[in-house]
């Protein structure tokens, strides 16, 4: 699994203190643990949508840890944001930015492991794949996946935010998927339902703009799932 963390907070003695409780929380789960540090908000702002967790101090210079919050949730992001200060009677005010934690300073390491462990219970883990190309390992979202295509020895997977090419096959990919939610349009591709804005019998068009071609022989297969697949989220079901 990759998690994806940013710390923000002025004081570098308490960003260190994070960053190496993360990895010491990353070696002891066996995870893997990419974590970017901030100064201020400011600095973090244009870069908050890289991340599922961010740890953020509640007092800094210029853009404080609520203002900032506050722009990352106008923005529709829906990261994990961990306050963290010593000041501990601004929690409540805190939670007014959907916080999923509050942290006293100095860090508790029994706390701080047991804030990761909830969130990683929180994940909809049915909705998770992990993914692997060559030493590294990519954990994605199963309703982010617009398609995944073969390209030689390789796949590519095209999500809502990024693009990644994968050194595996399409098959290995395809076990991963839930199979009421993705199924083969032709012999190299994957298609999402979700993210389908309209096909014809010849063609599909993805709510990202870009479009796929629907095999002959894979046509009849295609509209009987996607038609299920309407039918299930009409009726509430998914």
């Amino acid at each position: 699994m990759l998690m994806r963390a940013a710390l923000c907070d002025d004081e570098n003695v308490f960003r260190n203190e994070i960053y190496e409780l993360l990895n010491e929380y990353a070696r002891a789960r066996h995870i893997d643990i990419v974590c970017d540090q901030y100064t201020d908000g400011r600095e973090l702002l244009p870069c908050a949508d890289r991340y599922d967790i961010i740890f953020m101090d509640y007092q800094m210079n210029d853009l404080n840890g609520m203002e900032t919050s506050r722009k990352i949730r106008a923005l529709n992001n829906d990261c994990i944001i961990i306050f963290i200060s010593a000041f501990p009677e601004v929690a409540l005010d805190a939670f007014e930015v959907d916080t999923f934690r509050f942290l006293s300073k100095p860090i508790d390491r029994e706390k701080f492991f047991r804030a990761m462990d909830d969130y990683l219970k929180s994940i909809d883990l049915d909705n998770l794949i992990v993914i692997r190309s060559d030493d590294v390992s990519y954990t994605l979202k199963a309703s982010d996946i617009i398609y995944a295509e073969a390209k030689l020895k390789h796949c590519i997977i095209r999500t809502t935010d990024n693009t990644y090419e994968i050194a595996t096959h399409l098959k290995t990919i395809e076990r991963q998927l839930p199979p009421d939610k993705f199924t083969r349009c032709q012999r190299s591709y994957i298609a999402g339902f979700a993210h389908i804005k309209t096909h014809t019998s010849k063609e599909i068009i993805f709510d990202n703009g870009e479009k796929a071609t629907i095999g002959k022989t894979y046509f009849a297969g295609f509209k009987s799932a996607f038609q299920d697949y309407i039918l299930k989220h009409n009726e509430g079901q998914l």
